[in-house]
């Protein structure tokens, strides 16, 4: 399957989605579905990552695409999430200079690499200490 599914930490209170190679947005909607399998496991909140920074192409439509994610899947997952690893051509219309996609029901932060996304997700998790 080109996209996998992963706890990030030991605690489960991060879920990794990594997408690698060739897929389609009808994989990743399908492993978001499979993702909320994962969350009925733990019985606490659990904030998410997509990274793309491995994936060889983004399939067309990706604006559309986007912007239906961070919405709550699940009682246990947030409504927020970050994606690693897309370009501007995508994150520049949805989040602008400041990298943020945010509306009433979501809020996305579009991230270049690891080190950015370990820093906001250190903050998240500060929140909720």
């Amino acid at each position: 399957m080109p996209i996998t599914i992963a706890w990030d930490n030991d605690e489960k209170t991060v879920l990794r989605l990594t997408a690698a190679d060739r897929w389609n947005w009808n994989d990743f909607h399908k492993s978001m579905r499979v993702a909320t399998f994962w969350l009925d496991t733990v019985d606490h909140a659990v904030e998410m990552i997509v990274d793309l920074s491995q994936s060889e192409r983004l399939p067309a439509g990706a604006l559309g695409h986007i912007r239906s994610l961070g919405t709550q899947i699940h009682p246990n997952g947030r409504a927020r999430l970050l994606i690693i690893g897309l370009d501007e051509s995508v994150t520049g219309p949805l989040g602008g200079k400041d990298n943020i996609y945010h509306d009433s029901t979501r809020l996305i932060h579009f991230v270049e690499d690891e080190d950015q996304a370990q820093a906001i997700l250190g903050e998240w998790l500060a929140e909720e200490d």
